[in-house]
């Protein structure tokens, strides 16, 4: 039973560590490579530990270990991937939430509004 409650902390530590990694900041210029690299280490490490389980059971002892090692890379790929910068949405220092179009949009139509006359409501 301890091993089941191990399993059941570590996976309540990844969710947790996805969610934080979610919530980071993009900061790295060489975003490309941690990305594979992350994609990588979600993709490999704990479905080939999984996998190897269901086929040829190991162990229990190194079974174990190469789910907690699987576990921490998926985590750590999950870091890796989150917080990587994406190229496409930060364009020039701009905030990612601005669609590149809006600045112009803006100056045009507050032009539009200056020479447009409207009529004045009585109160």
């Amino acid at each position: 039973m301890p091993i089941l409650l191990v399993d059941l902390v570590l996976g309540i530590a990844l969710v947790v560590t996805v969610a934080v990694a979610a919530t980071r900041t993009a900061v790295s210029a060489s975003s490309e490579r941690r990305r594979v690299l992350g994609w990588l280490l979600i993709a490999v490490p704990l479905p080939l530990a999984v996998g190897i389980q269901l086929i040829a059971p190991l162990p229990p002892v190194l079974g174990e270990t190469a789910f907690v090692a699987g576990v921490a890379a998926f985590a750590a790929g999950a870091l890796l991937v989150l917080s990587s910068d994406d190229e496409d949405d930060l364009r020039d220092g701009a905030d990612p939430g601005t669609p590149p179009w809006w600045p112009e949009f803006e100056r045009e139509f507050d032009e539009y509004v200056r020479r447009t006359s409207r009529p004045r409501v009585l109160r």
